[in-house]
C-alpha cells in the first residue's frame, strides 16, 4: 500500500474511533494510538506525521490546563487568614458568697459557671480578674464599714478552676478583716500557681508587676487602687496593704519601668463610683495618663456594673467590666478578649449573664452590643463583638 493509500485507511480507522466514542486523547490512551500506529506497520513518514500531532495535542491542553489548576489552587479572594495570636481574657469582680461556696462545695465548679463559659476561659494564655475579697480565716471585721468581705482560703480552688491566672489585689475589700488575711492570701494564690498585682507585704511587693512569657513576648501586668476607706490601707515600707494611684505619678513610674522590659503592658485599675454607667473625668484623666506612659490598655473594675469602651493612641480602655461572679440576683456581665499580634491587638467582647450564682455566655447579643456602644466613646461594635474605632 502506497503512502497515499495509508493516509486514507488511517484516516477511516481515527474516524471510526472517534464516532463510536473510543477515542479519548488523554494520557495513555493518546501514548496507546502512537504505539498501535507503529505495530500496524504503517510507514515511517505517518508515523512521524501521528506523533507530530499528537504531541501538538498534549501541548494545546497542557496551557489550557494550567491556568485552571492554578485557579483552583489558590485561596478565595474574598478570605482573610487572621493570625491566630496571644489571647487575653479579663473579667470582672470576683467574690464568692455563702450560697454559692456551699454550691460549689457540692458541685464543683459548674454550680458558678456553665461548660461553654468555662471552656472559653480556659482555651485562652491567660484569664484575668479583680479578686474583690482575701482568702482568710483571721482578723476582724473593719468597724462601720457596710459590707466586708472574707472567705476561707479552701476555696482559692474556684479561681484555679475558672482557669484563672492572675488577679489584682488592688481594691476595697482587701483589708476588710486587717492584714492577716492578707497575707493568707497571698499564700493561698501562691500555693494555688495563682500570680497576683496590686497588694503585699510591702510596698515594692505591691507595685510590683507580674510578668508572663508567651511566644517569645514578655506581657507585664500592674494592679492599683483609688478607691480604698482610709490611708492606713497604703502599702509602705515597713506595712502590708494595697498599692494606690490617688496620685498617678508612682503608677506612671511603674509602667514605664514595665514596659523597658515588656513587649505588652495592661494596667488594671480600681475606680469610679459604684453603680455608675459613666466614668468619672478623673478616670479618664488617669487612663490618658497611664497610656502615654506606655500602657497598652487599661482594665476597669469597682463600679459592679458596665461601663463604656474608649481608645486612645490606639489602645483600648475598658473603664469597668461590672460584676463577674459576685452576687446571687441575676444580671449581665462582660469578658474582655485582647489577641495580641505582631501588628495590632485585636478587641472582642464576649457578653455573660449571671442567674443563681452561675455565669453562662449571653446567646442573644445584638441588644448588648447596642447598649455597651450607647455607653461607649467614639467606638464600634460589630456583631461578632469586635470593638473598633
Amino acid at each position: 500500500m502506497g503512502t497515499v493509500g495509508s493516509l486514507i485507511v488511517l484516516a477511516l480507522a481515527v474516524g471510526v474511533c472517534y464516532y463510536s466514542g473510543l477515542l479519548d486523547f488523554a494520557g495513555g490512551e493518546r501514548e496507546a494510538l502512537s504505539s498501535s500506529v507503529r505495530a500496524a506497520g504503517f510507514p515511517e513518514a505517518v508515523k512521524r506525521e501521528m506523533d507530530s500531532i499528537v504531541q501538538k495535542q498534549a501541548e494545546q491542553e497542557g496551557e489550557l490546563e494550567e491556568p485552571a489548576q492554578a485557579e483552583a489552587e489558590a485561596p478565595p479572594e474574598s478570605e482573610e487568614v487572621q493570625e491566630e495570636g496571644i489571647r487575653l481574657l479579663f473579667a470582672g469582680d470576683l467574690y464568692l458568697t455563702e450560697i454559692l461556696q456551699n454550691k460549689y462545695r457540692q458541685s464543683g465548679i459548674g454550680a458558678a459557671a456553665d461548660p461553654e463559659l468555662l471552656a472559653l476561659l480556659q482555651e485562652g494564655d491567660l484569664f484575668i480578674l479583680n479578686q474583690e475579697f482575701p482568702f482568710g480565716t483571721t482578723g476582724e471585721a473593719m468597724e462601720e464599714k457596710e459590707y466586708t468581705f472574707r472567705v476561707p482560703p479552701d476555696l482559692v480552688s474556684v479561681p484555679a478552676d475558672l482557669g484563672v491566672d492572675l488577679v489584682t489585689l488592688a481594691n476595697n475589700h482587701m483589708l476588710d478583716f486587717g492584714r492577716g488575711p492578707l497575707t493568707e492570701t497571698l499564700a493561698a494564690l501562691d500555693g494555688a500557681g495563682i500570680a497576683h498585682v496590686g497588694a503585699g507585704e510591702d510596698l515594692e511587693a505591691a507595685k510590683a508587676p507580674a510578668t508572663f512569657e508567651i511566644e517569645g513576648k514578655t506581657l507585664g501586668f500592674l494592679g492599683a487602687s483609688r478607691v480604698i476607706p482610709e490611708a492606713s490601707w497604703n502599702a509602705s515600707r515597713y506595712n502590708s496593704g494595697v498599692f494606690t494611684t490617688y496620685d498617678a505619678s508612682q503608677l506612671v513610674e511603674e509602667i514605664k519601668k514595665a514596659k523597658e522590659s515588656c513587649d505588652f503592658v495592661a494596667v488594671l485599675v480600681h475606680w469610679g463610683i459604684e453603680r455608675n454607667t459613666l466614668p468619672e473625668d478623673y478616670q479618664k484623666t488617669l487612663a490618658r495618663q497611664y497610656i502615654d506612659a506606655g500602657a497598652d490598655a487599661v482594665i476597669g473594675s469597682h463600679p459592679h456594673v458596665l461601663q463604656g469602651i474608649e481608645y486612645y493612641q490606639g489602645k483600648p480602655i475598658f473603664y469597668s467590666l461590672g460584676n463577674f461572679i459576685f452576687g446571687n440576683g441575676s444580671y449581665e456581665s462582660i469578658v474582655a478578649e485582647l489577641t495580641l499580634t505582631e501588628g495590632e491587638t485585636r478587641v472582642r467582647v464576649i457578653p455573660c449573664a449571671s442567674e443563681g450564682n452561675r455565669m453562662r455566655l449571653l446567646k442573644e447579643t445584638q441588644d448588648y452590643y447596642r447598649r455597651l456602644s450607647e455607653l461607649s466613646f467614639g467606638v464600634n461594635i460589630l456583631e461578632d463583638g469586635s470593638v473598633i474605632e
